[in-house]
């Protein structure tokens, strides 16, 4: 991507010589660069901790955790996830001393930070999940960010009742434990 940066402002050097408009050229070459450092800070965003609880017997939804790190210099968003099911962010939060899901459009990784995915707190949905047939093992789900980039993870199966506690269903979150958003 950085080549590209250097060559239109080669390009923008000779434009400039040959009578071309230079506010057109160095247009271009800020759109050049910028898309060179959100290439680099995208590049920078991992997940790592990925894991999902199995759902109940005879139950179909799941939820999925994560850390979310991104090393790079900008923040970056991520607006989906996808996968061999359906998948949806949300969040769980408590108001009024009840806990209350809703879906979120996008998660904010603000640069050189980590965003957790966790219990209680912003989480995935997996739809359609038969626990029999998965067993235990991984299954692969893919982030993507608004840049367009997509970044594979490995999730690791875990059974429904894996280390179960009330702070661990994202439906029965304690008030007594709040959820930080990122860390820095």
């Amino acid at each position: 991507m950085l080549p590209l940066v250097a060559t239109t402002l080669m390009r923008a050097r000779r434009s400039r010589s040959q009578g071309r408009p230079r506010l057109e050229m160095w247009r271009l070459a800020a759109t050049a660069f910028a898309l060179a450092v959100g290439h680099a800070s995208c590049a920078a965003v991992t997940i790592d901790n990925a894991w999902i609880r199995l759902p109940a017997p005879g139950q179909r939804i799941a939820a999925g955790y994560c850390d979310i790190r991104n090393d790079g210099a900008a923040p970056v968003t991520v607006v989906g996830f996808s996968g061999p099911l359906r998948v949806a962010i949300h969040e769980t939060r408590i108001e009024n001393g009840v806990a209350r899901m809703r879906p979120l459009a996008a998660l904010d990784v603000p640069a050189k930070s980590t965003t957790e995915l966790i219990p209680g707190g912003k989480h995935l949905m997996l739809f359609g999940v038969d626990a029999a047939r998965l067993g235990g093992g991984q299954m692969t789900l893919r982030a993507r960010l608004a840049s367009g980039e997509e970044i594979a993870a490995n999730f690791e199966l875990r059974p429904a009742d894996a280390g179960a506690s009330a702070e661990d269903n994202p439906g029965q979150a304690s008030p007594a434990a709040p959820q930080q958003e990122a860390k820095q």
